[in-house]
This record gives C-alpha cells, structure tokens and sequence, in this order.
C-alpha cells in the first residue's frame, strides 16, 4: 500500500499487529462506511466502528523502553453506542506499523491511515452543512456556572476528546457578566469556524444577544454556535440530544462534545424579543412569567448548592403561590396540537454536570498511552498546563499540500486531505427530514409595535395566570420535559398557561413530576404560537428569558424560523 500519499483511495487494507496483542497480525480494512478488524479466521473477534462512531486517530511512537525504534504507531479513538443503546464508550485501538526498516518510512505510512481516517470523519453526513474544518473554534468557558466546575470539566472531560478528534480551538474564560457579550460584539469571526459554549444557557445567551449588537448582525446572527453543559440549567443541550435520540443522562459533556466533534450545522430556531421599552433582545431557548420565572431566578441564591435549590425553591413557591393579573395576546399556529399532549415540567432543573472518570473500553497501555491533557488549544489562562506522558511522544510531521491546519503543543501540522469523495454515509439518527427545512410562510411576518393593537387573527386571554411560559425546544433544562414535540427548527414557540383558579394540588403535580411523561393534567393549557405578547398589570414579577431575568414589564416575542445554526452529530 502507499503511505501518506496525497491522492489515497479508499478502500485501505492492510494486515497490522495490534499493540500488545498476542497472535498474528490482524486484517484492518477503512472504508466509507468504517473501520473493520479482523483477527485471523475468528469472527467473534471482529471488531466493526462505523464511520459516525470515529472521532479521529493519531500518529505515535513508543517511549525509551521499546527496543523496536524504527517502529510507528496509529491509534483509532471512536466513541461507539453500547449495545444496551444506554450510553456512549470509548474505544482505541493501536496498530504497530512495522512495514520499514526506519521509523520515518513506517510514520509515512501511519500518517497515510490517519489522514484516511479524518477524511471518513468528515465525509460522513458530508451532505448537511460542516463548520469550516480550516479554522479553529473559540470556545467560551464561564467558571462560575453551575458548581463553578467548567473549567475542571473543560480540562477532565472535554480536551481530552477535542484532542483526540484534533480540534483545534482557542479557550478564553469569562471573567464577569456580559463578559462573552463584550468579546463577541467585536469578535473577528472569519478567524473561527464557530463559538462554541461551555456553561450554562445564560453564556450562549450573551453571545447570542453580542451577535445581534454587531454591525453586520443580520449575518452574524447565523454564525455555528455549539453548546456543552456546565451549568445548572441546560436545556439546549439536552433538547439536541433529545432530538438526536442520544442518551445524555449517561454523560451529557461527553455527548455533547461529540457534537462539536462532527461539526454538522442544524437549522436552529430564534425569537426576537421587544419590550416596551423599545429594547430588543434575541432568546434561543424560551420567554415567560410566573412559577417557573420564579423558581428560576429566585433561587439563584441558592446556586452553590447545585441543582438542589430548584427544589428547595419549588416548595417554597408552592407554599406560597403567587398570581398574576396580565393581559396575553398570541398568534396561534394552525394544525398543530392544541391540549393533545398535556406536560408536566419538573422543576428540579438540570443536574450540575458530575465529572466522570473516563471510560474506555480498551485503554492504551501505559507505554503507548496519550496524555489526556494534551491537547490542540491556545488557551488564554495561564492556569491550566497540559504534559506529554513520558511513556510516549506524539509524531510531529509536516505535509506539504494541506487545506486545513491544526494547532497542536504550539506548532502548526500538516494534515493531507484525500481527494477521494465517497459516498455520504447515512445519518445515524432519526431526525425527521422536515425539521430541517426552514419555515416560508411564517418566516417574513412581523409582530405589531407595542403602541399598536394586535392583529384581528391574533386571540387574547386577560385573566389571573400562575405561570404563561413558552418554550421554542422540547426541555428548559435537563429535566424539565417541557414541550413533548418540539424540534430545534419546527418553527414554533409553545406556550404553556395555568390560570389561577387552578389547585394547588394540580401544581403540585406538575413540580413532582421527573420522567417527563405526558399527562392529561386538567387546568394545564398548551399552544403552538409564532408570536405573543404578555402585559402584565400586577406591579412586581420577574419576566425570564432563557434563564436570564429582565425588567418587568410588557414583552412581545415573535420566533424566527431556523434562524441560528447549532453544531451536532
């Protein structure tokens, strides 16, 4: 076979040992559709990674104590689903390249499997719009969110699979409020391929709103956005995963970090928000008053004790129930289920991520293992130091015919792209075709100033509420199952109102629920809108828009179909 040629043709097949394995060398064959390994005659043995289970693969050489000098290494890192379909592990597989007599000859042909490799990474699912693989991502970290441990989670969990994937990107750490909306506002976006977040909601929600102050925010507001939780609050994260069928309770940052790894840009919906102050604001995730709003924002002085102060606050809530007098205007969206589906919203919000120790189904061993700390990155804090283990030397080489660059220990590296373009591998999701289509009809309609009256087609409810909530993703945080159909780009705000002559105990039933199981709960009002506007007339409340609160007052929203654009798998 060829080395690292630039004109390599799947498929690649070739006999390797698999380090530290005993027995002849096994048959290793790459193709569009995967990676196969085949040890001898013995089917049990075989070994099937499929091209979306890849994450990427690496060139290595053994430390001191490998008499074999002149060998090379490449190790395969994918993050298969168990069989179960519980959860994601990780799987890497190290071959010994000992077809040469000098280790340059062997790291030639290593280096030709691994470029094979990154291509099949990105050939994958080539049809749905990527990030641009030639630029690096900048990667946002708010160490105060949650338990105050993104930062750890960053450096624990996160850089070690950015580092497998090779992806390169640049950490900067939010030092105060509105910190990521400073940066963004006057970020250079050409140099990056998208922002990625790693925080609770309320940090994507300052870059979103950063995007929108920009001169050029009609364009900047579709810039690829990504999102991996960190937070106490984590509802886009865990509405994607939802909507992927992934499962992210087993380790929602690693499945949301293998979404930044694939890169592919999902249509996402927006809405516009304006308040009678004449302010306008862009929300992702959702906009409302009452219980929920409370809860929310109340017990933020709770936040060190974790996702332990949502409960704390919704029985203290629930002992004293507020009401609020307000006037709620809405445009409803014909033929989408009105009541079908009742919800019950648990408010115990998301878990604050629990760091886990790394999985791996089949570690390298400790002389031909990679420092999980190393890792592609520029970072901008002076705290976090990433060593090579001493056992083994990551390869560095340089290719001359490159299209894209990868920061790696500070140097750039070569990579080579194949000009091989096979066929797309399928998807391995469920999502539904027509959830990625933006929306026409509705896309152009703008909702009335506030000095003005609502639309005929417009209805209006004006009566005691105990919350009016409305969602545009199927959770508001990790545990809040709070719209049972809603897609990222469906186009829709659902709305869920509880006026106040409803009972305590149906309330209570709403905060006790966990499992996000829907259920005819009577007094529970839920409706498909594309814009709506609250009036309040009670003097005091807090109006909450993805979590972040806002002077109380009137607001109008008003969704904008498919507007962002969100990395996923």
């Amino acid at each position: 076979m060829e080395g690292a040629s630039t004109t390599l043709v799947l498929p690649l097949q070739d006999k390797f040992r698999q380090y530290r394995h005993k027995g002849d060398p096994c048959d290793v064959r790459l193709d569009e559709n995967g990676l196969t390994v085949c040890h001898g005659r013995n089917t049990a043995k075989k070994r099937v990674l499929k091209a979306s289970e890849l994450v990427g693969c690496l060139c290595m050489k053994a430390g001191p104590q490998e008499p074999r000098t002149h060998l090379a290494f490449f190790t395969v890192f994918a993050y298969p689903m168990d069989d179960r379909g519980k959860k994601r592990t990780r799987v890497s597989l190290s071959f010994e390249v000992d077809k040469e007599d000098t280790f340059e000859k062997n790291l030639e042909i290593a280096n030709g499997w691994r470029t094979a490799v990154h291509q099949t990474i990105r050939n994958c699912g080539i049809a749905n719009p990527q990030i641009d693989k030639s630029k690096r991502l900048l990667l946002l970290i708010n160490p105060n969110s949650g338990h105050g441990k993104a930062h750890q989670i960053y450096k624990k969990q996160v850089a070690s699979v950015l580092g497998e994937a090779e992806v390169a990107h640049e950490v900067i750490i939010t030092e105060r409020p509105n910190h990521a909306l400073e940066i963004v506002q006057s970020l250079d976006l050409t140099k990056y391929s998208g922002i990625v977040i790693l925080s609770g909601d309320g940090l994507l929600f300052e870059v979103y709103n950063g995007l929108l102050r920009r001169s050029d925010s009609e364009q900047a507001i579709r810039f690829p956005v990504g999102i991996i939780p960190g937070g106490s609050g984590n509802g886009l994260a865990r509405s994607l995963a939802h909507w992927l069928n992934e499962p992210y309770m087993s380790n929602p940052v690693l499945v949301s970090t293998l979404n930044i790894v694939y890169g592919h840009l999902s249509p996402m919906d927006l809405a516009i928000i304006h308040t009678a102050e004449g302010k306008k604001i862009v929300s992702f995730l959702s906009i409302g008053i009452g219980l929920i709003s409370d809860i929310d924002i109340e017990s933020e002085r709770l936040r060190r004790i974790g996702e332990a102060r949502f409960v704390v606050w919704s029985i203290a809530r629930l002992a004293n129930l507020r009401k609020y007098q307000a006037k709620v205007s809405f445009k409803r969206i014909q033929g989408k289920p009105c009541n079908t589906v009742q919800v019950r919203p648990h408010l115990q919000h998301s878990q604050t991520v629990v760091e886990e120790p790394e999985v791996a189904s089949e570690a390298l061993p400790d002389c031909l293992r990679r420092s999980q700390s190393v890792l592609p990155v520029r970072e901008q804090d002076s705290s976090a130091s990433f060593d090579l283990s001493p056992s083994l030397t990551k390869v560095e080489y340089e290719v001359t015919q490159s299209s894209y660059v990868v920061e790696d220990f500070g140097r750039e590296i070569q990579h080579t792209e194949l000009n091989n373009q096979s066929e797309c591998c399928k998807r391995e999701n469920n999502r539904e075709k027509d959830n990625r289509r933006l929306s026409e009809s509705r896309s152009a309609f703008l909702s009335p100033d506030f000095n003005e009256p609502v639309p005929d087609d417009w209805e209006t409810i004006e009566d005691n509420f105990i919350l009016v909530h409305a969602a545009y993703h199927s959770h508001i945080a990790s545990d809040i199952f709070f719209a049972p159909e809603a897609t990222p780009n469906d186009g829709c705000m659902w709305m869920i109102m509880i006026r106040g002559k409803t009972p305590k105990s149906t309330v209570a039933k709403l905060l006790l629920g966990i499992d996000g199981s829907h259920v005819n709960v009577p007094g529970v009002e839920i409706i498909a809108v594309e814009a709506l506007r609250i009036v309040p007339s009670s003097t005091t409340g807090y109006l909450n828009i993805d979590g972040e609160m806002l002077p109380w007052g009137p607001v109008q929203a008003q969704i904008i179909p498919g507007r962002g654009q969100v990395m996923t798998r």
